[in-house]
């Protein structure tokens, strides 16, 4: 018999998190390490306090979830999310394939703009520094 007590399946995870509370007025980084539709395992520094509700912020997924503490360990943490806030559905390369083609393309272009800049920006540094060491001679 299991003692797990999960209603929603977990996955692994590597999220940067943010614990806010106070009116927004307190803000703590943390890592996300698990993540399910009902919860998550959070690791925060050991020196912070944090209160029994709070709101955990998913950065890299622009998720906002009202939090409460239900189980402490260490630096790990484990919270159940207020049923009232549900995750938004994460897209799906197959479910949205053209969406994503579309977005690899923009990123392609927006990659090679930067790599131009970033060779421009050298171009100058070096003639910088050119005469720099010129004027220093």
């Amino acid at each position: 018999m299991s003692s797990e007590l999960r209603v929603a399946q977990r996955s692994r995870s590597l999220l940067h998190g943010q614990i806010v509370h106070s009116g927004g007025a307190s803000r703590a980084d943390c890592t996300i390490r698990d993540l399910s539709a009902t919860g998550a395992r959070i690791q925060i520094p050991q020196s912070i306090t944090i209160p029994e509700h709070f709101e955990l912020v998913v950065m890299e997924r622009n998720q906002n979830f009202k939090a409460k503490i239900v189980w402490r360990h260490a630096a790990e943490i484990g919270v159940a999310f207020d049923s009232a806030t549900k995750p938004a559905p994460q897209p799906s390369i197959t479910s949205h394939p053209g969406e994503i083609r579309v977005r690899m393309l923009e990123l392609e272009v927006e990659s090679a703009k930067l790599r131009a800049e970033v060779t421009e920006l050298k171009a100058i540094l070096d003639s910088l520094m050119a005469d720099r060491r010129s004027t220093q001679a």
